[in-house]
C-alpha cells in the first residue's frame, strides 16, 4: 500500500470516528488529525500526477516511428454509418494508449503501436466522401478494431478511398515496378547526360549542332531496335 493510499484510508476512518465523538477534546483532536491527513494527501497527489505525465512523455513521438501499412480491412455501410473492421489477433491485449485514431472531415488515421514488435498504420488521406468527424468513433475488441464513420446523409459509399487516392496508388505501384525492372540510372549514364546537357547549353553553335545530330541519331537507332 502506498503512502497516499494509507493517508486516504486513515482519513475515511477518522471521519467516521468524528461522527460519533461527543467530548470536545476528542472532537478537537480528530479535526486536527483530519486537517493533517488532508494536507498530506494534497502534497502527495501532485507528485503522483507528475510521475504519470513523465511516463507519458517517454512514449515516442509519432513522427519518430516507422509504420507498416495496413492494406487489408473490411467495411460495410448501414444507412448513414460506415463500419470499418481491422482484424489483428490479440490486438485487444495492447494498452489503450497504443491504439490511436484521429478523425478529420474526409480523412482518418489509425495507428497501432507495438503490435508483435512492430507498428502498423491505416492512413486514409481522403475518403470517398465527407463524414461527421466529431461523431465518429472507434472500439477495440479482443481481435479487432472497429471504426465507425457517421455520414451526414445516406449516400452510398462504394469504397473507402476516393478515386484520386486509387489513381495515385496505381501510379505509385506502376512507377515502383518500372524502377524494379529498369533499376536506377547508372552513375556513368548520369555523367554522360550531364556532359551532353552542358555541351548543348554552351555558346558554341557548332557544338550545339553536333549534340543535336548525335541525339537524333541515337533516337533513330533505338526506334529500329524496338
Amino acid at each position: 500500500m502506498s503512502e497516499l493510499q494509507q493517508y486516504q484510508e486513515d482519513l475515511e476512518e477518522v471521519q467516521e470516528w468524528l461522527k460519533t465523538a461527543k467530548r470536545p477534546n476528542n472532537i478537537e483532536y480528530l479535526n486536527k488529525r483530519i486537517k493533517f491527513l488532508n494536507d498530506s494527501i494534497k502534497i502527495l497527489q501532485p507528485q503522483k500526477v507528475e510521475k504519470d505525465e513523465q511516463i507519458e512523455q517517454q512514449m515516442p513521438q509519432i513522427d519518430e516511428l516507422k509504420f507498416e501499412k495496413i492494406t487489408k480491412y473490411a467495411f460495410e455501410q448501414e444507412e448513414n454509418k460506415i463500419k470499418i473492421i481491422i482484424n489483428m489477433d490479440g490486438v485487444g491485449e495492447l494498452p489503450p494508449k497504443n491504439i490511436q485514431v484521429d478523425f478529420g472531415k474526409n480523412c482518418f488515421d489509425v495507428r497501432i503501436i507495438g503490435y508483435h514488435n512492430a507498428n502498423h498504420r491505416l492512413q486514409i488521406i481522403k475518403t470517398f466522401g465527407e463524414f461527421l468527424d466529431k461523431m465518429s468513433s472507434f472500439k477495440v475488441t479482443k481481435n479487432n478494431i472497429h471504426i465507425t464513420l457517421i455520414l451526414p446523409d445516406k449516400k452510398q459509399w462504394t469504397q473507402i478511398k476516393t478515386t484520386e487516392n486509387l489513381i495515385d496508388q496505381k501510379k505509385e505501384q506502376k512507377e515502383k515496378k518500372k524502377y524494379e525492372k529498369d533499376g536506377p540510372l547508372d552513375d556513368n549514364v548520369k555523367g554522360v547526360l550531364g556532359m551532353m546537357k552542358e555541351l548543348y547549353e554552351s555558346d558554341d553553335p557548332e557544338m550545339r549542332e553536333t549534340v543535336r545530330q548525335f541525339m537524333r541519331k541515337t533516337a533513330n537507332q533505338q526506334m529500329w531496335k524496338n
